[in-house]
């Protein structure tokens, strides 16, 4: 089988990915400034320095790397770290790639916020990038990736909100539910896109072993966010009678980070079914069920 090198390997999407990939017979390199097993290598993007160990033997690179969009308030120096923590480690990488003779793909996460928000339509991957902040970031992302394609074919998942019972969104949504204090978010009629983990992980596996390259919404779909916070608020067996907390309260609290829970989102994911890729989870219902239940 063939070896994956994954850069952001440690975070909730690369924990997940990682396992799968060995069940499935990969061996899997992680990237880490901090390594503590043998399977990962030290790397410094901003330093420039990685280990060379493991490197010849790389034939996928799959790239995670990128600071947590939600755990700060946007200020002018974070914004700064947010695009230069996806952009110039998709940088080093490119330039790293010359140890690796082997390298024969590169997949990337992107994001789903990348269209703008509100439009009344499905966004589909040829639709144009949005004018706000977290579009414009997604673009400088999509740039970087785009740089292997000298080098390999390259794939970008734009991955929506992520399922997953062990952190992410998921887990501080339920955090205020499981004390009876679910409510939805603004108007609560805003679409959010979302996508299970396993369904996620299934989707990078599934594009490497094809050798899909392209941009794709990785997605299940999308569903209202009082319809949201109402089935996770009923599958917990908790109350769900709180008024919606308005727009401007989320905005005092989060600044301009308020917009990725305000805003509305509709989104396709025709191409990658047209693909062949199948969801195990084919709604939002049943997706939360099994989360719960687990």
């Amino acid at each position: 089988m063939k070896t994956v090198l994954i850069s952001g390997g440690r975070g909730l999407i690369g924990k997940s990915l990682s396992r799968v990939l060995r069940q499935k017979g990969y061996t899997v390199y992680k990237l880490t400034r901090k390594p503590i097993k043998s399977s990962h290598i030290y790397w410094n993007p901003e330093k420039q320095t990685i280990e060379s160990k493991y490197l010849s033997e790389i034939d996928i690179i799959i790239n995670l790397a990128g600071s947590n969009i939600a755990s700060k308030k946007w200020s002018v120096d974070r914004k700064i770290d947010l695009v230069n923590s996806r952009v110039n480690s998709i940088d080093f990488l490119k330039k790293s790639a010359e140890k690796m003779p082997n390298l024969k793909y590169f997949i990337s996460a992107s994001g789903i916020n990348c269209y703008g928000y509100n439009g009344p339509h499905e966004k589909i991957e040829s639709d144009p990038y949005g004018k706000d902040f977290l579009s414009r970031l997604v673009k400088d992302w999509e740039t970087a990736s785009d740089s292997f394609s000298d080098v390999c074919p390259v794939a970008k998942l734009r991955i929506a909100m992520v399922i997953d019972r062990r952190g992410g969104a998921l887990k501080k949504i339920m955090r205020p539910i499981k004390f009876g204090l679910g409510s939805p978010l603004g108007s609560g009629k805003q679409y959010v896109p979302w996508i299970h983990i396993d369904d996620l992980c299934s989707m990078f596996v599934y594009c490497i072993e094809n050798n899909i390259s392209g941009t794709y919404n990785a997605a299940n779909g999308y569903i209202s966010n009082h319809e949201l916070m109402k089935t996770i608020t009923k599958k917990m067996k908790k109350p769900f009678f709180l008024p919606a907390i308005p727009k401007g309260i989320l905005k005092v609290f989060l600044g301009e980070m308020a917009s990725m829970l305000t805003e509305s989102l509709k989104v396709s994911n025709e191409k990658i079914r047209k693909a062949g890729f199948r969801f195990r989870y084919a709604n939002f219902d049943s997706a939360i069920t099994e989360i719960v239940k687990k």
